[in-house]
């Protein structure tokens, strides 16, 4: 049994390592990374300031983002289709520019922001190693990494295609600057999807660490049960096994405090692309709606097709928030533990660790905050669904109004 059980570990750690070594070539081929992996220190070696790989790379994305900004239009209007002809249409536009433009300013935010990014990205992996080293395994990443990982990729490669196949059509590809708005379109385009995904990969990888270190410190207080129950242990030999233990205490200390201020550093420098996030799936199952109704008015069979991609998009919104909220629960573990109880009035160098471990867990509590405007908790699930709720009753109106009707008056506006 426990011959499979470690072949399993096995499995899983090739998988995970093979997972988040295409995601760094992924990075590096959308402009996104330009620091290469040191595979034997595992860390990121950023490219000497003033070298002309660096200067080159710089160049590339501004590049990148003045074609797509001179070809924004272009490719805008091949996405939104057709000018508006009813004030629901007119509406729906201006969601969908709205998210064109965030775009924009995620990704300049983030090519910004390289720097800061890799050295985040560093100490994760130092992270990993030292909690490695703490908690004596040889490999932290279990298989819900790779399930969630799996299961993510799928939701954004269903979204992605939906978005992308109207984009693939032949008449969109006429001209040479039509051809050029596509190709840089979707070049960036993917660029902030990898981006977007990188946030619910962070998140999760910090409420992994932050599991590990929980199951140490019961795994440690299993072991000291011990130095109560046994009534022959020598005092000398208790008073041993209590330093030793308020050492190992005062290192979980240190490592939660690093994965605390590593997620929260995550958090700002990601903040706009996670604020982007959710805008761009809350408006895009706004939209996906809009056009599941204006579908089935018209009875046209593709009205399912819309409902199942919100559903999609709503997926998307629920597993970047219960991640984050994953990761606030596996923080507070400590808080639940009993270790104010186990051993205590024995050593008072074991009482002092305690006191100063519980007191950084009550100072450092975590919450993830975006921007000041709301908290990624479950409960935003459900002001998500209210606010969609709501959204659906507004297209009713329309309805009843005559809002999805032909306008002469915007007809003309927009010819």
């Amino acid at each position: 049994f426990s011959w499979h059980s470690t072949m399993a570990k096995d499995r899983v750690e090739s998988w995970s390592r093979f997972l988040l070594l295409w995601l760094y070539r992924i990075a590096r081929c959308l402009s996104l990374l330009s620091a290469k992996l040191d595979t034997e220190r595992l860390q990121l070696r950023e490219p000497k300031r003033g070298g002309s790989h660096r200067i080159l790379s710089i160049l590339w994305r501004y590049l990148v983002v003045l074609i797509y900004a001179g070809v924004w239009s272009s490719l805008s209007q091949q996405v939104l289709g057709s000018a508006p002809k009813s004030y629901a249409d007119l509406f729906a536009t201006l969601q969908a520019l709205s998210v064109s433009i965030l775009a924009i300013v995620s990704f300049i935010i983030q090519t910004r922001g390289e720097n800061k990014f890799c050295g985040v990205l560093n100490r994760y992996l130092s992270l990993y190693q030292r909690i490695c080293k703490a908690t004596r395994l040889e490999q932290l990443i279990p298989s819900k990494f790779v399930v969630f990982f799996l299961l993510k990729l799928f939701f954004t490669l269903c979204g992605c295609l939906h978005e992308l196949i109207p984009i693939l059509s032949v008449e969109n590809y006429a001209d040479i600057f039509e051809t050029v708005s596509m190709v840089f379109g979707m070049y960036m385009w993917l660029g902030t999807l990898f981006v977007l995904d990188a946030c619910f990969l962070g998140f999760l990888v910090s409420g992994i660490l932050y599991e590990h270190m929980a199951d140490n410190i019961m795994a440690m207080l299993r072991r000291m049960e011990s130095i109560e129950t046994q009534e022959r242990m020598s005092n000398y030999r208790r008073m041993r096994l209590l330093c030793d233990y308020s050492d190992e205490l005062d290192e979980c200390a240190a490592i939660y405090s690093e994965i605390y201020e590593v997620t929260l550093a995550f958090r700002k420098m990601l903040q706009w692309q996670i604020l982007f996030y959710v805008y761009y799936n809350f408006i895009n199952i706004c939209l996906m709606l809009y056009q599941c109704i204006l579908r089935y008015l018209n009875e046209d069979e593709m009205a399912l097709v819309s409902l199942v991609m919100a559903s999609v998009k709503l997926a998307n919104l629920v597993l970047l928030i219960m991640c984050a909220d994953y990761t606030v629960r596996e923080s507070q573990k400590p808080k639940r533990m009993p270790l104010d109880i186990v051993c205590t009035d024995m050593d008072q160098r074991w009482d002092k660790s305690v006191e100063t471990f519980l007191a950084q867990q009550q100072t450092q509590c975590l919450e993830i905050k975006v921007l000041g405007f709301f908290y990624l908790n479950n409960e935003f699930i459900l002001m998500i669904l209210s606010a969609i709720i709501s959204y659906l009753f507004i297209l009713l109106q329309f309805g009843i109004t005559g809002g999805f009707e032909a306008s002469d008056e915007l007809t003309s506006q927009f010819q």
